[in-house]
């Protein structure tokens, strides 16, 4: 406001105007003594920079001798309302205090200026002061984008409280802002570093996330990570942003440390280091950097970037396992199928041999304890060829390597079909097999040969649990959707804490019981979840068991 200095406040009690001094900032309260709230210097709403604007000296030199006796020391002001917005654009200040009536321009243009060139989101608010206590100012400045209006005279303790509301404010939305910005970007880093096995690729997706253009996370203007080797040496693996402006030699001496340290100053740039450790293992090296040594990172930025090195850690050390596992799997695999080989010659050398004494040896010529024996080896030899196939099958199902070929079968045909094979087996145990429901066609797309895999797995356990004088049951109906299977025994059944165990693989209900390996019911779910199909059990101790089979009529993508 133009006029003399009487438009400022007067002084207060124990509070002195500042007359005649040069328009600087960062000065001692004009006392000497220390006003209220005057020893503040090292809070975060003191830290923060002010725009004082007004067309009169004595008023800035007023508002500075206030301010700085809150313990606020980075002020910038201007009596020239034109400069006002060229100062804004440089400092950045948090908070503007701003006169009315300029000449040049009035804080209306200023104030409508200053609100085009921020965003809704930075929130920086103004403090109109001003000597015009009319309704209509008042009204037209908050509606223009002020956020609080003081006329002149002013106590300078309100205004002090004012400034802190204010500041407190923009804090608090901005510590939120940033909440939710770290949030989402956590959020994003962990699917980065989840969409991938690879430890390199989960890498780079995470490099490209906090210095590059994927999904406006950014927090730096370069991102580098390095991996350790299977000597231990950090080897950069992945980077994204600006160029590492750093000496640190992935490869060089410092390998498996943290130098230089996240609080060590950089000549040419910000920069922070933070590692990446599981358990006690440095795993790799998190390394991000900004171009613009002024721009240095805060607590907040190290804070995160520990959080990002930590998940990043886990996800390289699940890669790792993954890596292990996947190796040891596929050993087991080629053991598996070594051993197969050799075992599956000699046993079809032994089953056709036995074949061939049946045919060759005229009736009457063994005694009755050496014909049961030879009639008993080739049986023998398929049942310790199917153990082997159970292995093989297993290993697979581990991988997800299990073969199904798809194609149109009367499934109603194969279960009358398994019926007719199983039921000497069954006989053999003193027990019936019998089918109900599997007399109209039902065609669904299955790999016949593994569908008679389940059937005879189900029926085999089935078999082995059920006491002599027993019954076994096979059934069949089908829907537009699926065809549902079921084979039901009168066995003892089993317990509810059995129930989400009985599929699992080396699984028996009776662990004294090791009749066989365990793998026939995790085999039969593997190959029905093949087929994209359900398998469950319904059972109680005393009433037996169900085992339920759905698959769809039609395979996914046909």
């Amino acid at each position: 406001m133009t006029g003399a200095p009487g438009g400022a406040a007067a002084p207060s009690a124990g509070e002195h105007a500042a007359s005649g001094r040069p328009g600087t900032s960062g000065r001692p309260g004009a006392s000497g003594a220390p006003t209220p709230g005057g020893d503040r210097g090292d809070d975060a709403c003191a830290r923060c920079t002010l725009l004082l604007v007004d067309d009169e000296p004595a008023n800035l030199d007023l508002l500075e001798t206030v301010l700085e006796g809150d313990g606020f020391t980075s002020l910038v002001r201007t009596s020239d309302a034109r400069a006002a917005l060229p100062l804004f654009e440089a400092a950045r200040p948090e908070l503007v205090l701003l006169d009315l009536h300029m000449p040049h321009r009035s804080g209306f243009e200023v104030l409508a200026d200053l609100r085009a060139r921020t965003a809704p989101e930075e929130h920086v608010p103004v403090l109109v002061l001003t000597a015009d206590a009319t309704f209509a100012a008042r009204q037209r400045a908050l509606s223009s984008g002020a956020d609080d209006f003081l006329t002149k005279p002013f106590q300078n303790a309100e205004v002090r409280l004012r400034v802190r509301n204010l500041l407190r404010t923009r804090l608090l939305l901005q510590a939120q802002r940033r909440a939710r910005r770290t949030a989402e970007l956590l959020d994003a880093a962990s699917r980065a570093l989840h969409a991938s096995l690879d430890g390199a690729t989960a890498a780079a997706q995470l490099a490209r996330l906090l210095a590059g253009p994927d999904g406006g996370h950014a927090v730096a203007d370069g991102c580098a990570i390095d991996l350790a080797d299977d000597a231990g040496a950090l080897v950069r693996a992945a980077h994204a942003g600006t160029a590492d402006p750093g000496s640190v030699d992935p490869g060089g001496a410092d390998r498996g440390t943290t130098a230089p340290t996240p609080d060590a100053p950089a000549p040419a740039a910000a920069r922070l280091v933070v590692p990446m450790t599981a358990g006690d293992r440095v795993v790799g090296r998190l390394v991000l950097w900004r171009d613009d040594p002024t721009r240095p990172f805060d607590g907040d930025d190290r804070q995160l970037a520990v959080e990002v090195a930590r998940r990043a850690a886990q996800a390289v050390e699940h890669a790792r396992l993954y890596r292990e596992a996947r190796a040891a799997t596929e050993a087991r695999e080629q053991v598996l199928a070594v051993v197969a080989h050799d075992l599956r010659g000699p046993l079809t050398a032994l089953r056709m041999d036995a074949e061939l004494l049946q045919e060759k040896l005229a009736p009457g010529s063994l005694r009755p304890v050496e014909a049961r024996t030879l009639a008993r080896m080739p049986a023998t030899a398929a049942r310790m060829d199917a153990l082997i196939q159970d292995l093989l099958d297993a290993a697979r199902m581990t991988r997800g390597t299990l073969p199904v070929e798809r194609a149109p079968h009367d499934v109603a045909a194969l279960v009358r079909e398994a019926a007719e094979t199983l039921r000497p087996l069954a006989a053999a145990q003193e027990l019936a097999l019998e089918v109900e429901g599997a007399d109209a066609p039902c065609v669904a797309a299955v790999d016949a040969g593994r569908l008679l895999q389940v059937i005879a797995n189900l029926v085999g356990n089935a078999v082995k649990f059920t006491p002599a004088g027993g019954r076994v049951t096979l059934g069949c109906a089908a829907d537009d959707a699926e065809v549902r299977l079921t084979v039901a025994d009168t066995g003892p059944g089993l317990a509810p804490e059995q129930l989400s165990h009985v599929f699992g693989a080396f699984w028996q209900a009776r662990h004294a019981d090791r009749r066989g390996l365990g793998l026939g019911l995790a085999i039969a779910r593997g190959i029905v979840e093949a087929h994209d199909g359900r398998i469950w059990v319904e059972s109680a101790p005393g009433r037996g068991s169900t085992f339920l089979v759905a698959l769809p009529r039609a395979a996914k993508g046909r």
